[in-house]
């Protein structure tokens, strides 16, 4: 789940319904609440420990945030150069590809009502994906030196993808403008660049990402029960409109460059064919798979 956490188009909660284990995951992060607090004010460890599922929980997490810096590593590595750069975008795009088609495929569209109100959802969450990547272009600062409030929310809103899946939280990021800046950070740790600051950086991180699980997986719970097919239209389309972002034909800076038709082209398309067939791969794998929970 790490590793595809740092992955912009595949989401942890993708890999949670492949291992059987999402329902239980949503379950334990919905245990952080009145009572859990509770049972921490009165010292009551066990209980407090067997009410959030601890024994699950905790391990789940701590391989989560290992393969985020392992991932993390590696994402970075791979952008820093033009050509590994383009084929981790082809990746990146045949991955959302894919996904658009599993969770485009759960809309139920029972009459014309239902089609022309998922068009426009879908519509309004490219525009929505377009705009907000156009506006973080526009300022260069933000991406290359965001403030700790910035990386607070921007943390808080990004997690929230990590419970949907099909929507990936670095995708998000991506969007954003500030993916590249924090897969840089597992880098800078392992190596001791600028330690102190990359830790600050990283606990805020990692409050924001709690604060925002806390906060909004009822909200998108409740979504997902009552509003299921109108989320999954709005979540297509803000994964059609990242296409723009992570698409491959751009140069280091972000600069579009011209399709010709060469090698290096073709072996952009194929690699975007690739992993698109790879995850739907996987995720007919996983309507197969048996719950461990």
């Amino acid at each position: 789940m790490g590793n595809a956490d740092v992955v912009p188009g595949v989401s942890g909660g993708t890999v949670a319904l492949l291992l059987g284990i999402y329902d239980h995951l949503i379950q334990s992060i919905g245990k952080f609440d009145s009572q859990f607090c509770s049972l921490l004010i009165k010292r009551n460890w066990r209980q407090a420990a067997e009410h959030v599922h601890l024994r699950f929980i905790l391990p789940l997490l701590l391989g989560i945030f290992g393969g985020i810096l392992c991932m993390g590593a590696l994402s970075h590595w791979l952008l820093e150069h033009q050509q590994s750069r383009q084929f981790t975008f082809a990746a990146f795009s045949g991955m959302v590809l894919a996904s658009c088609f599993v969770i485009g495929n759960q809309i139920q569209l029972r009459n014309r009502r239902d089609s022309v109100q998922a068009l426009l959802l879908g519509l309004i969450g490219i525009a929505l994906t377009v705009l907000a990547g156009s506006a973080f272009k526009q300022d260069p600062s933000q991406l290359t030196d965001p403030t700790y409030f910035q990386i607070f929310c921007f943390a808080a809103i990004a997690i929230c993808a990590m419970i949907l899946p099909g929507i990936s939280g670095a995708m998000i990021l991506m969007i954003l403008g500030v993916y590249e800046h924090l897969v840089a950070i597992p880098k800078k740790l392992i190596t001791g660049i600028e330690l102190e600051e990359t830790t600050k950086q990283l606990l805020i991180f990692a409050c924001g990402a709690a604060l925002g699980l806390m906060a909004f997986s009822r909200v998108l719970r409740h979504l997902l029960t009552k509003y299921r097919h109108s989320t999954l239209s709005l979540l297509v389309g803000i994964m059609l409109g990242s296409l723009s972002v992570l698409w491959p034909f751009q140069d280091i800076n972000k600069q579009p460059l011209p399709i010709a038709l060469d090698v290096h082209s073709a072996l952009l398309i194929i690699t975007i064919a690739f992993s698109t067939i790879l995850v739907l791969w996987l995720v007919k794998l996983s309507d197969s798979a048996q719950p461990k929970y």
